[in-house]
């Protein structure tokens, strides 16, 4: 269609609305109020669309229609290529997109309807978007191979206080959060530099002398390759919460549905997996004796999918998502990174203390900022 014809056309849909749709006093034109209810309402329209003439096509026939995920960076890139390989060998007739970016654009990307569901760090609802917790994931205290903490048998909180952190931005609800864990042991860090994005930190970390906090699923290569280290602290008990969001008023079509079943599946296996290798060790452990104090790994994360889910594939699910709901911030490190360095003192780091509450006494809580 040509400039021309697609302004004629959005002339008649003013004239037909009564409503000015476009702002064109600013430069490049941009939606009024009017006109983002109206777009949101007519990319739903193609969505149940698309939805419905998927759903009456397969019906009798294999899974062969489109899915699209959007997902924050170190969520997609941890865990949907494996996801896309499974799905792929399940279903090759399907097709599987995934949109990787910032949080805000995850968020926009599913209610606006150009993503079918979205995978997101600490998921938050809304009145259009219903949020599901899928996991919560590990993270660890890491520094660079060589530090000086990496030959110590345990770092305690009042040794992590004299170390300096790469740290996240200010403005990332991961950072408020490890900034609140900390402060409940009473450490306060001096941070080197600020990333808004877990890549950056993870790159800094390994050029640089400090420590940072980061998920266990992000550095996995680096762990294996020795270029970093997670270090022994076993008071740390950090999770970082991942969820899925999607549209309340939107039910998922045949392919979103079924790998949708996938992902929380999925998660259910690495549970099953969890408990067999803490079984396996404690049975080893009981032949050899009795297990070293502070040695025993901790309890299994605890999945809460679905209320009432069956998890074999049909259309009762098609609006699963919208059960347990869970309440979390959404902000979540993003692409572009920014360094500033702050004096020691000025600025302090913490994780989310989401597992094993009540398992750890804090050390007397320091007032000092």
């Amino acid at each position: 269609m040509t400039q021309s014809g697609a302004s004629q056309a959005v002339q008649q849909l003013e004239d037909f609305l009564q409503v000015q749709l476009l702002d064109r006093t600013k430069r490049p034109f941009v939606l009024t109020s009017e006109g983002e209810v109206f777009y949101s309402g007519c990319c739903k329209l193609v969505r149940q669309f698309e939805n419905l003439a998927e759903e009456v096509r397969s019906l009798g026939q294999e899974v062969s229609g489109r899915a699209t995920v959007a997902a924050i960076y170190s969520v997609g890139l941890s865990y949907l290529p494996e996801l896309q390989k499974e799905f792929k060998r399940r279903f090759p007739q399907a097709e599987v997109r995934f949109q990787f970016g910032h949080p805000d654009d995850v968020y926009r990307a599913v209610e606006q309807g150009s993503a079918d569901f979205g995978l997101v760090s600490y998921p938050q609802q809304s009145k259009t978007l219903a949020a599901t917790h899928w996991r919560d994931e590990p993270m660890a205290l890491v520094a660079p191979a060589g530090h000086p903490l990496v030959g110590l048998d345990g770092v305690t909180p009042e040794v992590l206080g004299l170390e300096s952190l790469i740290a996240f931005a200010p403005n990332l609800r991961i950072r408020h959060e490890i900034d609140r864990y900390l402060r409940s042991f009473g450490i306060t860090m001096s941070v080197s530099a600020e990333f808004d994005n877990v890549d950056s930190v993870k790159h800094a970390l390994e050029l640089s002398g400090a420590v940072a906090f980061l998920p266990l699923s992000a550095i996995s290569e680096e762990l294996s390759s020795g270029t970093l280290v997670a270090l022994d602290c076993d008071w740390l008990k950090l999770h970082r919460p991942l969820g899925v969001i999607q549209r309340r008023d939107t039910s998922l079509g045949r392919t979103a549905r079924a790998l949708h079943e996938m992902l929380f599946r999925q998660v259910s296996q690495d549970v099953l997996e969890t408990q067999d290798d803490l079984q396996s060790q404690d049975g080893d452990a009981t032949q050899d004796g009795d297990a070293a104090p502070g040695h025993r790994m901790s309890e299994p994360e605890q999945v809460r999918g679905f209320e009432g889910t069956d998890t074999s594939f049909s259309s009762d699910v098609a609006n699963s998502a919208t059960d347990g709901m869970a309440q979390a911030q959404r902000l979540e490190p993003g692409r572009v990174a920014r360094s500033t360095t702050r004096p020691a003192g000025q600025s302090r780091l913490g994780q989310p203390r989401v597992g094993n509450r009540g398992a750890r006494r804090p050390v007397k809580l320091s007032k000092k900022r």
